[in-house]
Order: C-alpha cells, then sequence, then structure tokens
C-alpha cells in the first residue's frame, strides 16, 4: 500500500481535528481509522486485509439518517459517500484497487446473491 496513509497517520490527524467533528462524525472515524489499523495487522492474508478495510469503509460512511423521519435507504447512502471518494480520487486509487488489486475478492461479492443482489436495489 505505498502511497496510502497508515493508521498512525490517520490517527494523528483525527486527533488533530476531531475537536471541530460532529459527536456522531467523530465515532465513525473514530471506528472507521480502527479497522484500517486492524486492517494493517493482515500481513500475508489479503483476505482479512479486504474484510477490514470493507468494514472500515462501512463504518466511514453510514450516518445516522436511519433515525431520521426520511431515511434515504442504505445503498443511497452508499452511492453519495462513495460518488464523492471517487470524484476526490484523482490518482484513480480506488479504481486500481477495486480491479486490479482485489479484483478476485471484488468479483466474488458481486457474484454472490447473497451479498449483492442487483434486483433488489432501485
Amino acid at each position: 500500500m505505498d502511497g496510502n496513509l497508515k493508521f498512525s497517520a490517520l490517527k494523528q490527524k483525527q486527533r488533530a481535528i476531531r475537536a471541530d467533528f460532529p459527536e456522531t462524525m467523530g465515532l465513525r472515524v473514530h471506528r472507521a481509522i480502527s479497522w484500517v489499523g486492524r486492517s494493517e495487522a493482515c500481513d500475508g492474508d489479503d483476505d482479512a486485509r479486504f474484510l477490514f478495510l470493507w468494514i472500515a469503509f462501512n463504518a466511514a460512511y453510514a450516518d445516522e439518517r436511519e433515525f431520521q423521519s426520511i431515511a434515504p435507504g442504505e445503498r443511497a447512502a452508499f452511492l453519495d459517500f462513495f460518488g464523492k471518494l471517487v470524484a476526490l480520487d484523482d490518482d484513480k486509487r480506488i479504481y486500481k484497487a477495486l480491479w486490479q488489486k482485489f479484483t478476485g475478492p471484488v468479483r466474488l461479492l458481486m457474484d454472490n446473491r447473497f451479498v449483492f443482489n442487483p434486483l433488489s436495489y432501485e
């Protein structure tokens, strides 16, 4: 993962700016960074590393909209958050990670009807 931010750098940055976070956002960021740390401990186990990074991603984009009177749905929240990430990813690191480094696990997830069922989404 050369060129990517590591747990220690993310944690340091989070500590420096967390006072400005809303409480719920601070908790999400803390959880996401913790899962990034778990992924770094998976030397040689790419499957576990991918899963921990996926959990970190979900922790980061999840929000409290489900507790509000009008919930946009999990897929809408995911698409909104991921769209923002992709728009900011000038070096195409997300694309390269998904389709070059983790192409096998991503394709397995997409082919698993219990994980990704396109017919159940709008």
